[in-house]
């Protein structure tokens, strides 16, 4: 058990079923919706009520837990977090998570605005950046990353000093900026300068490089389009060194949610291999790319059947989205988000420490994940084991484990860890021996 967490005999139940249900993508939607609202402006004219016939797309009313099959099952190891207590441990809004080279876990804030670092055990190390507009500091914080540990030199191959090595960037959407820390977890710079804003999501790679997606927007003769790019952007600089993605779509500010279909979900690896994919509820497909964009190979799913959304997440999911654009400022005409009532049929794109590409199923309420080589055969299948509550979690697949989170926890913000098939010891059993 992780030190800070309370002990077994009254604590959270692990597996302690729950009646809210979430969705695969709330977390991913609400994002985007959220960095567009702040990047739009918002004296557009108010658009008509908008009336939907849905008598011919209602889903069931809910769906029983179901542990999908699947070859191989993924569990917990243990979580960091607690409801009450040291408040080096409590937790306003989890927005992110991410392992470190050295086995540190590091946990994004949004409430509080800041990055919790522990060690592998789960011993609190320390916190970097907090609520402001000045350097290091974050007014909305959406994204971070790690980068690796690797010496940077530059073209006389004079090594740059460890306080110029980047460690961690964040997103900053409300700032308009990345946020680089330097290997020692100290304030490095800010890269502002971004249009219309800095990428919402971000995936280090090495040399400092970011492979991240940012809302693109073009005006033109025709209209103004607006969509999503996955690029990247080497450090320090505000323009895309290379495209692996673009979707637009006119802007109809009456149907936001006709932007569903350009959402694209992305993955990187430290060496610049990127995976994207689209946010499609009618074809399972995703591809592969070399550091210079160049396509390695696509995998499609030609049996993929497409599944119906509950009519309780359909409610759900229009609740959070449209809630989440009045919070933050778009007038409540505009804010009528339409769900598609079939679940995408990708949820995420992973490489783990084996170059094994995990690809999470949107399908399913219960993570699970088909897992390739990178020749893109099937290699087997696998599913969360963690019981009812877990229907709600985002699963990050990392280098030897994966961490797991609910951004809208029922009772109070948790990370969880667990070890990933094939690789026999994570850093927390390593650092216990």
């Amino acid at each position: 058990m992780f030190p800070g967490k309370p002990s077994s005999e009254g604590a959270f139940p692990l597996f302690q079923p729950v009646a809210k249900r979430g969705i695969k993508m709330k977390k991913l939607l609400v994002l985007l919706f959220s960095v567009l609202v702040l990047t739009l402006a918002c004296g557009e004219q108010p658009a008509e009520d908008v009336v939907v016939d849905d008598s011919t797309d209602e889903g069931a009313s809910t769906e029983d837990y179901v542990l999908p099959e699947a070859d191989e099952y993924l569990t917990l190891s243990d979580s960091i977090g607690i409801e009450l207590g040291d408040s080096n441990y409590v937790f306003g809004q989890i927005a992110g998570a991410d392992i470190s080279p050295k086995g540190e876990i590091a946990i994004l804030d949004a409430q509080r605005s800041c990055v919790s670092i522990f060690s592998p055990s789960g011993e609190f190390i320390q916190r970097i950046g907090r609520q402001g507009s000045g350097p290091g500091e974050f007014q909305l914080a959406v994204g971070m990353t790690f980068f690796q540990d690797e010496e940077i030199t530059v073209v006389s191959a004079v090594t740059i000093p460890d306080s110029l090595q980047p460690g961690v960037v964040v997103a900053d959407a409300m700032g308009g900026k990345l946020i680089y820390f330097n290997s020692e977890m100290e304030y490095m710079m800010d890269v502002q300068g971004f249009y219309p804003s800095p990428p919402a999501v971000v995936a280090g790679v090495n040399g400092g490089a970011i492979v991240g997606m940012k809302p693109v927007f073009l005006q033109s003769e025709e209209g103004m389009f607006m969509g999503f790019t996955v690029s990247r952007w080497e450090m320090g600089e505000t323009e895309a060194a290379v495209d692996y993605f673009e979707s637009m779509s006119p802007f109809d500010p009456s149907d936001l949610s006709s932007m569903a279909d350009d959402v694209p979900i992305f993955g990187a690896t430290p060496e610049g291999i990127v995976l994207t994919s689209r946010l499609s509820t009618e074809v399972y497909e995703f591809t592969v790319w070399n550091p210079e964009g160049e396509e390695l190979f696509t995998v499609t799913d030609e049996n993929f059947e497409r599944v119906r959304k509950t009519q309780e997440e359909i409610d759900l999911e229009a609740e959070m989205v449209n809630n989440r654009m009045i919070q933050q400022g778009m007038p409540e005409s505009m804010a009528n988000w339409q769900p598609d009532p079939y679940r995408s049929s990708i949820g995420g794109l992973w490489i783990d420490g084996l170059d094994r590409i995990w690809v999470t199923k949107g399908t399913t309420m219960t993570p699970s994940f088909n897992v390739y080589d990178m020749e893109g055969n099937l290699l087997f299948t696998a599913a969360l084991d963690a019981g009812e509550r877990a229907s709600t979690w985002q699963v990050l697949i990392q280098e030897d484990q994966f961490l797991a989170f609910d951004a809208d926890p029922e009772l109070y913000p948790q990370v969880f860890i667990g070890g990933l098939p094939g690789i026999e010891k994570t850093g927390i059993e390593e650092e216990g021996q």
